[in-house]
């Protein structure tokens, strides 16, 4: 089972801004907006055929997306709200006080003075409680439900970073979390507090760990359960039409800073669709995908536009098992990784897939898994602001390496190596029309070398199910996943993404180096980042990832909805939605 957090290749989120790069028009079109404006509502797009399919406090492995997220984190509060700048958001956050002892084994958390939205304390109980139950979802054997986060942040089965062991509530404000081994304190408090979200203990345990699983397994996707009538976070769930709307409502008894509107998170089954209700004023927080920028014009100035990006890399998923397609085991040779690499022109793939607006080239190129464009955060967090290209585009470069290696073309011009064909199936989202173009570029560009490749698209939802299926090896090769966002790894380390998959899957998920990823448990700040960026390094060149441009979104805002761009947390890779304010 792979757990990862999801960034679509274009639009990331559709309801967020970064660098408010302003490139449009702000006159309001007042006839147009009266509606949603009076109506106090914002309506934010979804990305293209993404669904919400998870509300749960504890995150289904199978559902672990940042839309997911975005609307977990704003029903149910974390101990611990990490903010854009990768340290604690301590208005956002359950914590008021993070103590660790001596040897850095054992935190306690001292808890505000914050209530369910009944009214009643959240206590350190429902904490503690919470914690264990995610615990023994990563634990147990066949658990009924895993949570996704499980081999980050301290959290097991990963061996060298399953150090949390228990929580224990000290009283009704205070838990104790007891860890296996030292760690970096900022470590823990950040990748592992960061990912507890409690639960209200009286509504959902069922007397064992092993049946509050079974509960979670059976309402995660369902809100309208009566246990999810009781929040802590800013927003109420409402009501829900799949494939067409998700609806939320302040939750008045919030005991942080309240939200005061109606938010609706609106599916979009194609660009066409999403900007046609941009220019009925159907939605008032939507984007441009690339092939849209042609017809901005046409919204006659009814919004701002911005540019976003989550804190992000990007990429192309290998199957590496013995029996994925019949090509599986030739991913374990670095050498095939290197090749397929050197064939791929991000420059192309990135044009296709964000383009160019007002003159700027919306498009990052990635190769690493550092963050391209995070210029000051990423030399916080890693040391440097980029990693060098370890592989340029070279198609020919590429086939002699396969040749080199053993490789040969065959009687139809692909290559065989040992009875195995370079021969299989690319997955890739089927809700944008970029991502086909750019899975056009990149089957010419390996039939250069002699890998031929079968451009296959599916749903979003079953793209993140289809790697995340345990058992699932001899079902698919090759993965376009879109990208990886920081969170919960909010820390950086290798151990989370890494070592979490081999340690879980029947199948090795990618050929990475143990020795390298078993040390990047932080040390001291110091030793945190240079094993960051020795992580970061090692990702460029042994390729767990096939590495594939990021890019910007174009953001349109109606100019009445204020505090999209500075609330945007590109770090969790959503915004702040109980921070934002509608103008009448």
């Amino acid at each position: 089972m792979k757990m990862r957090r999801w960034a679509a290749l274009s639009g990331l989120i559709g309801s967020a801004a970064i660098l408010a790069a302003s490139v449009g028009g702000v006159a309001a079109n007042a006839a147009g907006q009266a509606p949603l404006q009076k109506a106090n509502t914002i309506v934010t797009a979804l990305p293209l055929q993404v669904g919400i399919t998870d509300y749960a406090p504890i995150a289904n492995a199978s559902a672990y997306t940042v839309y997911n997220s975005a609307i977990e984190y704003m029903m149910w509060a974390p101990v611990v709200m990490v903010s854009g700048s990768d340290t604690i958001d301590w208005a956002d956050s359950l914590a008021s006080k993070i103590t660790a002892n001596a040897n850095d084994t054992q935190f306690t958390v001292t808890l505000k003075n914050w209530k369910w939205s009944n009214g009643k304390m959240i206590t350190g109980d429902d904490v503690a409680w919470t914690t264990n139950v995610l615990l023994a979802g990563c634990t147990m054997s066949n658990p009924p439900y895993m949570y996704g986060g499980c081999g980050f942040g301290g959290l097991p089965p990963s061996s060298a970073h399953g150090v949390l062991k228990s929580a224990r509530a000290l009283g009704p404000h205070q838990v104790l979390f007891t860890l296996s081994k030292s760690v970096n304190p900022v470590y823990f408090e950040l990748n592992g507090l960061g990912q507890i979200q409690p639960m209200p203990k009286a509504l959902w345990n069922r007397g064992s760990y092993k049946a509050t699983l079974a509960l979670l397994a059976k309402i995660y996707n369902k809100p309208t359960a009566s246990q999810y009538k009781v929040v802590s976070g800013p927003f109420k769930f409402k009501s829900a039409i799949n494939d067409e709307s998700y609806t939320f409502v302040p939750n008045t008894a919030y005991s942080g800073h309240q939200a005061h509107y109606t938010w609706v998170e609106q599916y979009e089954a194609s660009d066409s669709a999403e900007f046609a209700a941009l220019r009925k004023n159907q939605i008032n927080a939507g984007y441009l995908t690339t092939s849209m920028y042609g017809s901005a014009g046409q919204l006659k100035g009814q919004f701002k536009q911005s540019l976003s990006q989550g804190f992000c890399w990007y990429g192309i998923e290998l199957n590496s098992a013995k029996n994925s397609l019949a090509v599986g085991a030739s991913f374990q040779d670095q050498k095939v990784r290197a090749a397929l690499e050197f064939g791929i022109d991000q420059n192309a793939i990135g044009k296709v897939l964000d383009g160019t607006l007002n003159g700027k080239n919306l498009w990052v190129p990635n190769y690493s898994a550092i963050p391209e464009g995070f210029a000051s955060l990423t030399k916080a967090v890693f040391g440097v602001s980029s990693i060098p290209n370890a592989y340029p585009y070279n198609p020919a470069r590429g086939k002699a390496l396969l040749e080199k290696d053993g490789w040969a073309l065959d009687a139809q011009g692909v290559m065989e190596k040992n009875g195995v064909s370079l021969k299989f199936p690319v997955f890739y989202d089927s809700g944008s029309i970029e991502t086909a173009n750019a899975a056009v570029i990149l089957q010419q560009d390996w039939a250069k070398m002699g890998v031929k490749i079968t451009p296959q698209p599916v749903a979003f939802d079953t793209l993140v199910g289809m790697s995340d299926a345990q058992g699932a090896a001899n079902k698919w090769a090759v993965n376009w996943t879109g990208g990886w966002c920081y969170e919960p790894n909010f820390y950086p380390t290798g151990g989370g993404m890494w070592g979490y998959y081999d340690s879980q899957d029947d199948y090795n998920y990618a050929p990475f180096n143990q020795t390298v990823t078993n040390s990047y448990l932080p040390g001291t700040p110091a030793q945190a980042q240079q094993r960051m960026y020795q992580y970061a390094e090692a990702t460029a060149k042994d390729l767990p990832f096939l590495w594939q441009p990021g890019g910007y979104g174009v953001n349109e805002i109606a100019p009445y909805i204020h505090g999209m761009n500075k609330y945007y947390n590109p770090v969790q890779a959503f915004t702040m939605m109980n921070w934002i304010s509608i103008s009448h």
